[in-house]
């Protein structure tokens, strides 16, 4: 392992994306491309955007009003509760109702991770329909499969990191269920290209697909495709759809067997223990999901860390390691290292951190030699949701509605 170091960001922001790639040699992909710049500023301007009443309309349509705001909410550039504030503000309820619904689909997946921890990365339930275990077909990984709709999801992942979220859908149907590839396999390597990449939303959300967790699998036809991409890559199509039937026949030619699976465990890897740090220095420790200037802890007055750890971000594409760097420059009183998150405490003689709470268990057993404090984030909903409710998002919207928008806005 080679030895920890701390990181000068460069103020100016072509010359920290160049550091950044200088930094990171092994880091895959392209550098981040013009349209996203992380940070709060950036945030900010973002949401001034946000036109609630048109998302509301056709934020299902490829070209449709979506927000775009996930790097800075999985960033915590911004957090959820300010975003809702600002549509409530500007739109009122009615209007804003559809927009907060599926802010709160972030807040269900991310409750969902604090219960079960490590088990998301697995079989939620048991699945609804046969799944199959295939490897990811290099033809995927090369992005040449053939479907001009499913080559334009890949090409996005790769050149900008961000995918609609309804194109997203389409992709990991048509991976799961038309190549029959193992939704886990799949989830890992989409996640790994993500500039948003988010483990609850994005692992989660492909299990909704394979109904390891939700009741039935989603899939899609050729139809809905044209409807909501404009026929944008159905005029061109020269090939064979997959996707050219009604539902029941597909559904009798993707799920033939009737025969399922019970719940699959998937192994998952952690840190190695370590003994209690023995220094006596307090520090805060700012991690990947705190990445603001406004965070309650960045004012505390001691010293404080954050740290591309080779564990946590070896395998992160290089748009994300620049998206981090744009946030940490707004943030000049925190100290960026690189290297081992454990070494780099203890060279600085930190006995005891604390940081913003967080469901990532790599990160709390990472930082467990440390007497770490956690402190809570901030809550989307004050309600009280129970284990049975979160096992369906509408059973949690039912519950928490009330007290993010005070009752029906039908």
């Amino acid at each position: 392992m080679a030895s920890s170091f701390k990181l000068i960001l460069p103020s100016d922001r072509m010359e920290r994306l160049q550091y950044i790639r200088r930094m990171f040699p092994q880091a895959k992909g392209r550098n981040l491309i013009e349209t996203w710049q992380g940070g709060r500023k950036q945030a900010l301007t973002r949401l001034s955007e946000v036109d609630a009443v048109t998302y509301g309309r056709n934020r299902n349509f490829i070209n449709g009003a979506v927000t775009r705001l996930s790097p800075y909410l999985r960033y915590g550039c911004l957090t959820l509760q300010e975003v809702s504030d600002n549509v409530l503000h500007r739109f009122g309820k009615q209007q804003s109702a559809r927009l907060i619904s599926e802010l709160a689909y972030r807040d269900y997946w991310r409750q969902n991770w604090y219960r079960h921890g490590n088990a998301i990365f697995s079989d939620m339930e048991d699945a609804k329909v046969p799944l199959g275990e295939n490897l990811l077909p290099a033809y995927i990984s090369q992005g040449i499969t053939g479907l001009p709709c499913m080559d334009e999801v890949i090409r996005s992942l790769f050149n900008e990191g961000y995918v609609h979220n309804h194109a997203r859908m389409w992709f990991a149907a048509y991976v799961v269920h038309w190549l029959k590839v193992d939704w886990r396999k799949a989830a890992d390597w989409f996640e790994s290209h993500l500039l948003d990449g988010d483990i609850a939303s994005n692992h989660l959300s492909w299990q909704w697909v394979a109904s390891t967790f939700s009741s039935k699998p989603y899939y899609f036809n050729k139809q809905s495709l044209a409807r909501f991409t404009g026929e944008k890559f159905c005029a061109s199509c020269r090939v064979s759809c997959p996707f050219d039937d009604d539902y029941e026949t597909l559904s009798k030619n993707l799920f033939p067997n009737v025969q399922t699976r019970t719940k699959k465990v998937y192994p998952i890897k952690m840190p190695e223990k370590m003994a209690i740090s023995q220094h006596s220095s307090v520090s805060v420790y700012i991690h990947d999901e705190m990445l603001s200037p406004t965070n309650p802890l960045t004012k505390l007055a001691m010293p404080k860390f954050f740290v591309f750890d080779e564990e946590m971000y070896d395998e992160w594409p290089l748009k994300r390691i620049q998206f981090i760097a744009d946030c940490l420059s707004e943030m000049p009183e925190v100290e960026v290292w690189l290297g081992d998150t454990r070494s780099v405490l203890l060279e600085n003689g930190v006995g005891q951190v604390i940081s913003q709470n967080t469901p990532n268990l790599q990160i709390k057993s990472m930082l467990s030699p440390f007497n770490p404090i956690w402190q809570e984030e901030e809550k989307f909903t004050k309600a009280d949701v129970s284990l049975k409710r979160l096992e369906r998002f509408s059973r949690y919207w039912e519950k928490v509605q009330p007290d993010i928008l005070g009752g029906d806005t039908e």
